[in-house]
């Protein structure tokens, strides 16, 4: 195995992150987390070193959401006989980076734009997350198990509720943990390797959080439906939706369909809950609003942000602004 340099090439001191300069380029969109304070968005230097000079650190080493590339950038000048890869959603991040690693020659690190929602994942032999949650995390935790190869996964706690999340990954046997300088919700680093356990298959819940599932969730005597993408676990069995904002427990959930698969008026439904704002009118009222619930059991109906009930047969039209949206074939 090749050892780490004793000491940072002399280069290394011209690595000073303009994180407000870089900060203002990056674009305002949901993933980015444009704004955080430098020590909010990064590991440290001290931190880092710290990681990479423990024995299970070995091989390619992929960061998932690199930010600068700080830490790959290490890695590569500390072990050149290795090859390190950063993923990051922000190109205005990557930039600096780039630069970097170019004007110093360092050609084992790879440093791409990439969002972990969608993109490949690398592979690798050991790889490090800070700052993952929801259903960039789900989608990462499900993509390395499926590439059914052995690795190392060295994690920073950043909210409070990950070490908990990966605890319950079966497949994952927690190593070792190793002291940080830097201040965060837990004191530790941990490094968890993959064993040779098939996944639980509850944990198969999980993979609904980066897809667009329709949930048949039973509430007393309703049947109403939640959609899966953005689904984040909280504790034991219950998790919370975006869409509807609602918490919910998993026990409760009756079944999970694809949109095709949805009857073509609760198809309707759901595609109108996407439209925001909307003008319902019935024989004997009118309404704004958005669609909270979408209500199948006892009867088909829609629960408005108003917090009114209207039964779906009594609606006759529904426009968004001057667009007609739906008209009932009913005459009453």
């Amino acid at each position: 195995m090749k050892t780490m340099k004793s000491s940072l090439p002399q280069y290394w001191e011209h690595f000073n992150l303009p994180h407000g300069t870089i900060e203002n380029e990056v674009t305002i969109r949901e993933g980015s987390y444009q704004g955080l304070l430098q020590e909010a968005l990064y590991t440290s230097r001290e931190d880092f070193l710290t990681i990479f000079r423990h024995p299970l650190v070995q091989g390619t080493f992929v960061d998932l959401g690199c930010g600068a590339g700080e830490g790959c950038l290490l890695y590569g000048s500390l072990y050149p006989g290795r090859k390190s890869i950063g993923l990051e959603f922000a190109e205005a991040r990557l930039n600096y980076g780039l630069c970097f690693r170019d004007k110093y020659n360092l050609w084992n690190v790879e440093l791409m734009v990439a969002d972990l929602l969608t993109s490949t994942i690398p592979e690798g032999d050991t790889y490090f997350l800070y700052f993952p949650t929801g259903a960039v995390l789900d989608r990462i935790l499900s993509e390395l198990y499926r590439s059914q190869k052995s690795f190392r996964l060295v994690v920073i706690e950043s909210h409070g509720d990950l070490f908990p999340r990966l605890d319950l990954e079966n497949w994952l046997s927690l190593k070792s943990e190793l002291p940080l300088h830097s201040i965060r919700h837990h004191s530790l680093a941990r490094i968890y390797e993959r064993n040779q356990l098939l996944r639980d298959s509850v944990l198969n819940i999980f993979d609904l959080s980066f897809q667009n599932k329709y949930l048949f969730i039973q509430d007393h005597d309703e049947v109403w439906i939640g959609e899966s993408r953005g689904l984040t676990w909280t504790k034991d069995d219950q998790f919370e939706l975006l869409v509807p904002p609602r918490t919910v427990f998993w026990r409760n959930v009756n079944k999970w369909s694809d949109l095709s698969e949805l009857l073509p008026l609760h198809k309707l439904a759901v595609e109108l809950r996407g439209e925001g704002e909307l003008e319902f009118t019935g024989i004997d009222f009118k309404m704004s609003g958005f669609i909270r619930k979408i209500i199948v059991h006892p009867t088909f109906r829609l629960e408005i942000s108003t917090g009114e009930k209207v039964e779906w047969e009594k609606i006759l039209t529904i426009n968004k602004g001057s667009r007609l949206c739906y008209a009932s074939s009913h005459s009453f």
